[in-house]
């Protein structure tokens, strides 16, 4: 429920900052926005159609590289931390051992038949990826066949992992994200109401 709320905290924000960009959430990102589409009107003048949908291609395939990236970054981690967490439940030193060589490929069976059980799993998870929250049933970790399916489970829905990677503060990149970012959803005109405990109908 927490992860389908946060999708649609995202695609509300996602909407509402791009419809305010157009009708003007702010003087300053209206006239930003204006002088963006005159400059868009003139570079299609300028340059054949195809090149400019390449480049909006190349974009997306870009920012899929980086998220792809971040997301296989975020699962070496949950690796490395399940590891050190095996080593207090294994007491043989030999399945201590064999522990060290487990991959993202590792079978969830092979973690069963070393000692690990996947209660041990779920609660590990829940205190130390969800603050105690029972976010991941047991039986979502029965289904996951390897360590890369629960470790990307655990990274989409936990909120100890980033969702984007930050972004270098330069002009020349990702300005319409930079830009995006000073213009108001609609949920910040209730803000004053809400602090004083008003209601703004």
């Amino acid at each position: 429920l927490s992860f389908l709320q946060r999708q649609i905290e995202y695609w509300m924000d996602w909407y509402e900052r791009r419809k305010n960009l157009i009708l003007g959430g702010t003087l300053e990102t209206q006239n930003f926005a204006l002088l963006l589409v005159l400059l868009l009107l003139l570079v299609a003048w300028l340059l054949p159609t195809r090149f400019l949908c390449l480049a909006f291609i190349y974009a997306i395939f870009w920012d899929g590289l980086a998220m792809g990236r971040l997301m296989r970054e975020h699962r070496s981690v949950f690796l490395k931390s399940l590891k050190e967490a095996a080593m207090g439940w294994l007491e043989n030193e030999d399945a201590r051992l064999r522990a060290q060589s487990w991959t993202l490929s590792t079978s969830m069976d092979d973690l069963v038949d070393e000692g690990v059980q996947h209660l041990q799993v779920r609660d590990w998870i829940r205190s130390e990826y969800f603050a105690g929250r029972p976010m991941l049933p047991l039986r979502l970790i029965q289904r996951c066949r390897t360590i890369r399916e629960l470790a990307a489970h655990v990274t989409v829905m936990s909120d100890c992992f980033a969702k984007r990677r930050q972004r270098a503060r330069v002009w020349y990149r990702s300005t319409l994200r930079n830009l995006l970012e000073h213009v108001p959803s609609d949920i910040t005109r209730f803000q004053p109401f809400v602090a004083k405990g008003l209601n703004p109908r």
